[in-house]
């Protein structure tokens, strides 16, 4: 008998009403999509008694702990991108009539348990209960496909037995991948045309909390971190003096961190985009290089978003899907 086929396989998931209560599939807010990498599966973690006796044989083995944890990779469509944007952040106004809707998804103080569900060749079904995002990375080099990473944990996980998309019927994302070539970039307030690459950090530094039962007690979300990084054309100084020197015409090291604003939009077309505002910034590493072959400099800068006034970061999606 051949072995199963890898490349048989999706990711599902589902906002929960509560914890402890598994979403029920649904056509309007279940989103299923095909991995591009990663995985997503159950965790059993063991360890051994130790204790003095005769024997060298290594001690009895019992277990400690058990969950679900992963990092399932998949490419970026606005329907279900919304949908992990909002479970990362917490927060979602969406204004809009049918068929064409705008989602403001904001960070907020908690985030959503969610149910996710994987299929392995057609065979293995698993469904995973009590889920947070742990962290979501979206990111896309020029020329090239978005792509996002979603580092989940959660609390329990059950084999199913029949696949869970087809009872109402679950389509699999299909629709129009974005691309790096979409982009329209603005640093500062200011349009630019340099930035030649992305990627969007939201780090929620999820946790599990064990208690008296293998399974454990609850996922809790820890400090938020935002960061931004982009590969910058090196032509002129301006960002460069910004993180050194103070300011766009510096020529004195600061003592002072210099903030400023980062805006990237992608867009299909009036009502399909997905845009990430940052309005405040500070960058962590502008680096220089020389290059004795002598290729262009590319400057690879790191930036971490700062708290304020304002939303560390919005994400703006507008799509076909009424809300979350």
């Amino acid at each position: 008998m051949a072995g199963l086929r890898g490349s048989t396989a999706w990711l599902m998931a589902a906002k929960q009403s509560a914890k402890g209560t598994v979403a029920t599939p649904a056509v309007a807010t279940t989103y299923k999509n095909p991995f591009s990498g990663g995985n997503i599966a159950p965790v059993r973690e063991t360890d051994n008694l130790a204790e003095t006796d005769s024997s060298r044989d290594r001690g009895t083995t019992y277990v400690t702990t058990s969950g679900v944890e992963g990092t399932p990779e998949f490419y970026v469509r606005d329907a279900s991108m919304g949908f992990w944007l909002f479970a990362t952040l917490g927060a979602n106004a969406p204004t809009g009539t049918a068929p064409n809707y705008t989602h403001v998804i904001t960070p907020a103080s908690t985030i959503p348990y969610i149910s996710t569900w994987r299929n392995i060749a057609d065979t293995l079904w698993e469904q995973y209960r009590d889920c947070k995002v742990s962290s979501l990375a979206i990111s896309a080099e020029a020329g090239a496909p978005l792509s996002a990473t979603a580092n989940i944990n959660g609390l329990q996980a059950t084999r199913l037995t029949a696949d869970p998309s087809l009872a109402p019927v679950i389509p699999l994302a299909s629709s129009q991948v974005y691309n790096y070539n979409d982009a329209a970039v603005t640093l500062g307030g200011g349009a630019t045309a340099l930035v030649r690459s992305f990627e969007l950090t939201i780090e929620n530094n999820v946790s599990r909390q064990q208690t008296d039962d293998v399974v454990p007690y609850d996922v809790v979300e820890g400090t938020r971190e935002v960061s931004l990084g982009f590969d910058l054309i090196f032509e002129s100084l301006t960002e460069y003096n910004k993180f050194h020197y103070g300011g766009a015409a510096g020529t004195t090291i600061s003592p002072t961190i210099f903030t400023t604003s980062a805006n990237f939009v992608f867009s299909l077309g009036v009502n399909n985009s997905i845009a990430f505002d940052l309005p405040s910034i500070a960058y962590e590493e502008f680096p220089v290089e020389a290059d004795p072959g002598g290729d262009p400099i590319t400057a690879s800068v790191r930036a971490v978003a700062q708290r304020g006034a304002s939303p560390v970061v919005t994400a703006t999606v507008k799509n076909q899907t009424a809300s979350y």
